[in-house]
């Protein structure tokens, strides 16, 4: 296999010193004086809550370099003895300490109904619809039915979905791939089983026991089955899986965004379809397990090799089914997210959230949406210095276009306050319009939506081949129509960053 070709710089950038993936988080901040003082915003990162130490510092390098300074948020381990804290670090414990927390989503939701009107959180209550693996499922299928199946392979939460799945798999012999993934709630690649069907009803009924459950009590081990893709796309015998990034903006109206730049993560080991069980009996065999936590310094490309290698039309559709069920999981999640924020009621325009999507590829260019991560990490790390610099090379311009295109700097936390005329109406497509001129390497995703003409009713909901009515507002139906008449956004729309560079080259 061809190894990861590094890029020097960030790219979509500004051509700056920090324009490139390396460096800590401490970076000059360029920001204008004012009366001879620079302007700042405090800012907190829950780093304890993090899987590792490295997971956030992107996050951190950004914030400063627009004007924050970091208030709090102690670092995962302690310098002098190496234990993690667990006592008052936390964002929610210190309302008064911050203008912007950074945390993963259980904690920062802690925070959702406390917020001050001048606060930002870096999550949008509600959308654990989307981004635990049986919510995202079960969003999916209550808006789209058994189309869902075309967005991510067939799943059946268990136990509660245990007889549906098996009369499923008892009439239709022909479509079963023979073999299911169960899962759990745990991340990184881990909580997983890969089982032929022959196996799958005894596998499932599996139970664990947990030292904070009462003696005796002991709950399923698997949450989830979801059918297997036995026939993915291979690249040197290897299996890959695509990561991309999603922002959303803002949920009143909703406002989304991928991103240009995104990973694609091999296997450290050969596929093979009949070797199922690893060697531990516990988990699937090497080969079947893309996920970057389960394959460290294994070999990884840009979406701009991706795209060399597999030729610009079957990249082009590729992406343009990526960016679909990018939209339509997330259009999926509003009717739990809308109930959710009407209980919390956070300030308006205070949450905003940049997720993680997870593709598998299938040996026809298909592209199969297996997981939403709600806080994904930004660590760039690999022994070889060109694949870390290539990681970087992605994963920074994600972070940095982020937080211009969400516009966090110090005069945003100082609107509303003594002598400040008070923030835009940002609901409207005049702030969109803003909004699309700060995306960088973002792409918006608007039009991809169900239109709220077409969805908010049951009876349009219906025609358009929905299960639901969606929760849009007023406010929704004029910046989606905006989005049509637009020629500005429609051209931001019609992007496929990936080919750029190389691609260009082979379509040339």
């Amino acid at each position: 296999m061809p190894r990861a070709r590094g890029s020097g710089g960030g790219g979509g950038g500004d051509g700056d010193p920090d324009d490139g993936p390396g460096g800590g988080p401490q970076q000059r901040v360029r920001q204008p004086a004012a009366g001879g003082k620079r302007r700042r915003f405090r800012f907190w990162i829950d780093y304890q809550a993090f899987s590792s130490a490295g997971s956030a510092e992107l996050i951190e390098r950004a914030l400063v370099a627009v004007g924050g300074v970091r208030a709090g948020g102690p670092p995962k381990l302690d310098a002098a003895t190496g234990a993690k804290r667990d006592d008052g670090v936390y964002g929610y414990m210190h309302m008064d300490s911050w203008d912007l927390l950074w945390s993963v989503t259980a904690k920062a939701a802690l925070a959702a109904d406390l917020l001050r009107p001048h606060q930002m959180l870096a999550i949008v209550p509600g959308l654990l619809a989307v981004s635990r693996k049986t919510t995202l499922i079960r969003s999916l299928r209550d808006m789209l039915g058994d189309a869902a199946w075309g967005i991510v392979p067939r799943s059946y939460k268990l136990p509660d979905e245990l007889d549906e799945w098996g009369q499923w798999v008892a009439d239709n012999p022909g479509a079963d791939t023979g073999m299911w993934m169960l899962k759990n709630n745990k991340q990184r690649g881990t909580g997983l089983r890969l089982v032929r069907t022959a196996d799958a009803f005894t596998a499932c009924f599996e139970t664990v026991s947990r030292p904070d459950l009462p003696p005796g009590m002991r709950l399923y081990r698997w949450y989830l089955a979801q059918q297997y893709i036995t026939r993915p796309m291979l690249i040197d015998g290897r299996k890959f899986g695509v990561r991309i990034w999603v922002l959303v903006s803002d949920v009143a109206p909703l406002r989304l965004y991928v991103h240009g730049r995104g990973l694609v993560l091999f296997s450290s080991h050969r596929y093979d379809a009949e070797l199922v069980g690893g060697a531990d009996g516990l988990g699937p065999a090497p080969g079947h397990v893309t996920n970057y936590a389960q394959n460290e310094n294994g070999d990884v490309w840009s979406l701009e090799q991706l795209a060399a290698h597999v030729g610009v039309a079957a990249f082009r559709k590729l992406w343009a089914e990526m960016c679909r069920a990018a939209a339509m999981a997330f259009a999926a999640a509003l009717p739990r997210c809308a109930e959710v924020m009407e209980g919390v009621r956070p300030p308006a325009h205070s949450c905003f959230q940049f997720f993680g999507l997870d593709f598998l590829v299938d040996a026809a260019a298909r592209p199969w949406l297996l997981e939403v991560n709600a806080t994904p990490s930004m660590k760039v790390e690999h022994e070889d210095p060109g694949v870390a610099a290539l990681i970087g090379a992605q994963k920074w311009p994600a972070v940095r276009d982020m937080v211009a295109l969400v516009g966090i700097a110090p005069q945003r936390f100082e609107e509303g306050g003594a002598g400040s005329r008070g923030a835009p109406d940002r609901s409207t497509p005049a702030y969109a319009l803003e909004e699309l001129r700060r995306r960088g390497g973002f792409v918006p995703l608007l039009h991809l939506l169900p239109h709220p003409a077409a969805s908010t009713t049951p009876e349009a909901a219906a025609s358009s081949g929905l299960l639901r009515p969606l929760p849009w507002s007023r406010a929704d139906r004029v910046l989606r129509d905006w989005c049509k008449s637009s020629r500005e956004y429609q051209a931001a729309a019609a992007e496929v960053p990936a080919l750029g560079g190389e691609a260009a080259l082979v379509a040339a």
